[in-house]
């Protein structure tokens, strides 16, 4: 009985194995000479509302937490108004005392689906048919389903003045059926960070110069 009831368990814990996000690669622009930014502007490009909301304000959370300046765009700007006019939206950026604007987009996204059965016997031989059934009947109460999705993200940085790339960076991230979002947004967010402070876009962390 206590392996009966252990089982689920298991069962969770492989299903949700190899669920989270990493970093795949990054890119500083060989021609930037500059230290840690200044100020920036968060755009997350997502028609939906509260994905776009979402990801803005825990870059800028994170961002003004760590002591580098930071706003988000969803009340400043629409996408389609950024999209009609650039010169106009950086100007607006600007006007808010941005100098650098950090925009995520959505790269790839794919489903999966995949099924485990606890009780599967190993291969052998079977003296009947009616052995072999009697295995596979048994089997067919003890399949757990396991949908994941694959998101992958780019989040890049660029200098308003010049509207060149400063950085940029690659993500993926696999969640679960029962996976918390919003708290693997903040992973998202934190891996990304964490890779541009290494790569000295942004400062350092409690640094109490930054504050």
């Amino acid at each position: 009985m206590r392996i009966r009831h252990l089982a689920p368990c298991l069962v969770a814990a492989l299903l949700s194995s190899c669920v989270g996000t990493s970093l795949k690669q990054t890119w500083k622009s060989p021609d930037y000479r500059g230290g840690p930014v200044g100020k920036v502007a968060a755009v997350a490009v997502d028609e939906r509302g509260d994905v776009r909301r979402a990801f803005e304000n825990r870059f800028v959370s994170q961002l003004q937490k760590q002591g580098t300046p930071a706003v988000p765009t969803y009340n400043l700007l629409s996408l389609a108004e950024i999209k009609a006019d650039k010169s106009a939206a950086a100007e607006r950026l600007r006007a808010v005392g941005a100098d650098t604007v950090l925009i995520v987009r959505l790269v790839d996204s794919s489903f999966s689906y995949g099924e485990t059965r606890l009780d599967s016997a190993p291969w052998r031989p079977y003296d009947s048919w009616y052995g072999y059934y009697t295995v596979a009947f048994a089997g067919m109460g003890t399949t757990y389903g396991s949908l994941k999705q694959k998101v992958r993200l780019e989040t890049s940085l660029f200098d308003l003045k010049t509207s060149k790339p400063i950085w940029s960076g690659l993500t993926d991230t696999v969640t679960a059926y029962d996976t918390d979002r919003v708290a693997e947004i903040d992973k998202i967010v934190a891996k990304v960070l964490g890779a541009m402070r290494k790569d000295g876009v942004i400062p350092e962390a409690n640094n109490p110069s930054n504050h």
